[in-house]
């Protein structure tokens, strides 16, 4: 026999998408609303330090390993859940936190690579425009 879930517990069943998912989080807890500031200051940091590869490359290494631990935060935050929230959202497969915590900071991680790809071949351009101009000088330097 299953066990008997709380009176305002989700089933299983009840979800069927990523949208009904999110529809059932009570987005305003104090620590929801914590981390979505915490994803908008990460998205600031990603568009703000673009120009600043050393810093942007400490950063994504620092989103990197926050996406690794989140196994880790998962499990101290299913087992201590009362201290911080009303309701138990941390399961033993970790969508909750996958979806909510890595899924955002993968995001981040991502428009940084896609930023660094922009800047390569920005640089590869400037770089091939000023190999061609050196060969020009060099032909008219050979030409006189």
């Amino acid at each position: 026999m299953a066990p008997e879930l709380p009176e305002d517990a989700v089933g299983v069943d009840d979800i069927d998408g990523m949208f009904a998912f999110l529809e059932h989080i009570d987005w305003t807890e104090p620590w929801l609303i914590t981390l979505l500031l915490f994803h908008a200051v990460c998205a600031a940091v990603t568009v703000l330090t673009r120009k600043y590869f050393n810093v942007q490359l400490v950063y994504f290494f620092l989103l990197l390993i926050l996406i690794y631990f989140s196994e880790t935060i998962n499990e101290y935050a299913a087992l201590n859940y009362e201290s911080f929230s009303k309701q138990q959202y941390f399961d033993s497969n970790g969508l909750f936190i996958a979806v909510v915590f890595s899924l955002p900071l993968l995001c981040n991680c991502l428009l940084i690579v896609m930023i660094w790809m922009y800047q390569t071949a920005h640089l590869l351009v400037k770089v091939k425009r000023a190999e061609i101009r050196h060969k020009s000088k060099q032909e008219e330097a050979k030409a006189k």
